[in-house]
């Protein structure tokens, strides 16, 4: 049993006695993103830019990116073997990815580079929970958080020598990858379930459920037939669409223990509302907009970020009152339409495949208002949408079933990933001398 030495540090604890301390920036130099710009950023063009939406489960999904034409002057921020990225804003701030191999690829603005020779190192300590939620104690207190490099450059990390870092990279690389090769096999099985969840989803908004009805031309592009008895709207005039431009200088400090639940793109889990970790707002800034005021049966649709397109209903109110924040779209449905039918529309194929389109073409993704007012909406007779909800869920209960005990073991594998790394970045599991 190694002796053990306090570290100073509370997200750290102890350390072996021979260890010590060292902030990021003694060991690594710091580099802030380039500011593309955004209407320079196109799909396939050559040189690939990583966005924060591009840093996907510790890795770059390059398949993502945007490009530009030249890289003239940018090489100061190409990626390099070894090269940590980090988000610097948003919600994902602190969200990470490593470089495995130089790239001919560059980083936006709001992403970082972290450059050393012990990049995986800094990059295994980078992922664990325990420096993401102190890294997020530090942001400003603003309602879009932000950190700076400099920021990062004062974080405090554990720090051993040379030779016993590269054992540690080595055991978390071994221990890691075997891990992340079982999770993978599971998350392709969820992948599949959620793929078959939406074809069902599909098939029933479009064709509804009895195969022998009769059929129609739809006057649509993406739809060739539907229903002879079914109709085609635009969303406008099937339901009432708003949502708030942003409050003028609301700051996080504003947020209140208690009051209005002020909801956002992340309260948006697994196409559900979730109601925990929410912030709320006073009685002033929730009068400030009274038509997005949110009853029961509205919809919730994400319309900035790599998020956009998820959607929830508002369930319930469990705490009478709640308003979203700029992020979100909030569409009522006509009285012949149904709130749970729109919402399975909105996670069909056919709308969410419209959603990638803009996600793959827009440097920020943005759904505008323009955009969603004019998406043609399926409607059938309203007693027939309700049959094809009552169908659907019943449908998709069984499929998310499946897809929530798959998901219970990715999560139970992903904390004792997180475990595994923290014991082993702090010092407090010693690995074999191999």
């Amino acid at each position: 049993m190694r002796e053990m030495k306090g570290s100073g540090v509370p997200w750290i604890g102890e350390i072996p006695s021979d260890w010590t301390t060292i902030k990021v920036k003694a060991i690594a130099t710091l580099i802030n993103g380039y500011a593309f710009n955004s209407q320079d950023l196109q799909v396939d063009r050559p040189y690939r830019v990583v966005r924060i939406g591009d840093l996907v489960g510790g890795a770059i999904d390059f398949n993502n990116c945007l490009g530009v034409e030249s890289t003239d002057g940018y090489e100061d921020y190409r990626l390099l073997e070894g090269d940590v990225l980090i988000a610097l804003s948003g919600a994902t701030v602190g969200k990470t990815a490593i470089v495995e191999k130089a790239q001919d690829a560059y980083i936006n603005q709001r992403v970082g580079i972290v450059r050393s020779n012990l990049g995986r190192l800094i990059y295994y300590i980078f992922m664990i929970t325990q420096f993401v939620s102190d890294l997020k104690s530090k942001l400003n207190d603003s309602a879009q958080p932000n950190m700076s490099l400099n920021d990062i450059g004062q974080i405090i990390i554990p720090f051993c020598n040379q030779k016993e870092a590269t054992l540690l990279i080595r055991y978390l690389d071994k221990k890691c990858t075997q891990i992340d090769s079982i999770i993978a096999k599971e998350q392709a099985v969820i992948d599949k379930l959620q793929e078959y969840k939406r074809s069902v989803i599909t098939e029933a908004v479009t064709k509804g459920l009895n195969p022998d009805v009769a059929m129609k031309e739809s006057g649509v592009e993406w739809l060739e037939y539907i229903p002879s008895q079914w109709d085609v709207r635009k969303l406008v005039f099937a339901s009432y669409i708003r949502a708030r431009l942003g409050w003028k200088g609301l700051k996080a400090e504003e947020y209140l223990e208690a009051g209005h639940p002020f909801l956002s793109a992340v309260n948006i889990q697994n196409d559900k509302l979730i109601w925990d970790d929410i912030n709320f707002i006073s009685d002033d800034r929730y009068e400030e907009s009274p038509e997005i005021k949110l009853q029961v049966g509205d919809i919730l649709l994400v319309k900035d970020g790599a998020g956009i397109g998820k959607c929830a209903v508002v369930n319930d109110l469990p705490y009478g009152t709640a308003a979203p924040n700029s992020s979100l779209d909030v569409i009522t449905p006509n009285s012949d339409l149904n709130t749970w039918f729109l919402y399975y529309f909105f996670e069909s194929s056919i709308f969410q495949n419209s959603i990638a389109r803009i996600k793959n073409g827009m440097g920020v993704p943005h759904l505008t208002q323009g955009y969603l007012k004019n998406i043609m909406v399926v409607i059938p007779p309203y007693e027939e949408q309700e049959k094809i909800v009552a169908y659907l869920d019943s449908k998709c209960a069984a499929i998310d079933n499946t897809i929530e005990r798959k998901q219970s073991l990715v999560t139970k594998l992903t904390e004792y990933k997180q475990s595994l790394i923290y014991e082993v970045v702090t010092g407090k599991k010693e690995v074999p001398h191999v």
